[in-house]
């Protein structure tokens, strides 16, 4: 009888962090790409074909947006700045708002924006170990702060739908800068 398989995915939670396993897809977004992310949406060009982030997602239900299926997914943000700025995720929100997730910090150091569209912003420090509950209702961001790769998995629900566009058209509150080795918030006018 064979009734013993192999997992359907391996998550390295040393070294390299990679995903990999049945049905996980990979795509990457170069630093040129990055439109309206950044305040300097002029100084992405001046990076070529450097790569911004990778994603490495593992859906079963691929085809699926039922509620209630998962997927699992590692962002793996390299160490820049433009023009100061830290390097980050385009960020986004939920279109179904019911649709939590969780993000877990597996190597580097950045933080994890939070924002409920009016008064409701902060961060949380994101390192290896740090676990994020992140509510439906807020949009989210990833900053890698560090000198290193920043690794970050995520727990979701693909039916939420995320919603890149109303970030790019509204950006969130406060940007992070790395000046002199330290890090500076600067409010971004709305």
């Amino acid at each position: 009888m064979d009734f013993i398989r192999e997992p359907k995915a391996i998550q390295k939670f040393w070294d390299d962090f990679e995903l990999s396993g049945q049905k996980v897809q990979w795509r990457q977004k170069m630093i040129r790409e990055c439109i309206n992310v950044y305040k300097n949406n002029d100084a992405i060009n001046d990076f070529g074909d450097q790569i911004a982030y990778r994603v490495a997602n593992q859906n079963l239900n691929r085809e699926s947006f039922v509620k209630g299926n998962l997927q699992w997914g590692i962002t793996y943000i390299n160490p820049f700045t433009v023009d100061g700025e830290c390097a980050m995720t385009s960020g986004h929100y939920h279109d179904d708002s019911d649709c939590d997730e969780y993000y877990y910090g597996l190597g580097g150091t950045g933080f994890l924006l939070f924002w409920d569209g009016m008064e409701d912003f902060y961060a949380e420090k994101i390192y290896k170990g740090s676990l994020h509950y992140i509510n439906g209702h807020y949009a989210h961001r990833i900053i890698n702060s560090g000198d290193t790769l920043l690794a970050v998995a995520a727990c979701s629900l693909p039916s939420s739908k995320q919603n890149h566009k109303r970030i790019e058209e509204n950006g969130f509150p406060y940007r992070c800068y790395k000046e002199n080795g330290q890090i500076i918030w600067k409010v971004q006018k709305l």
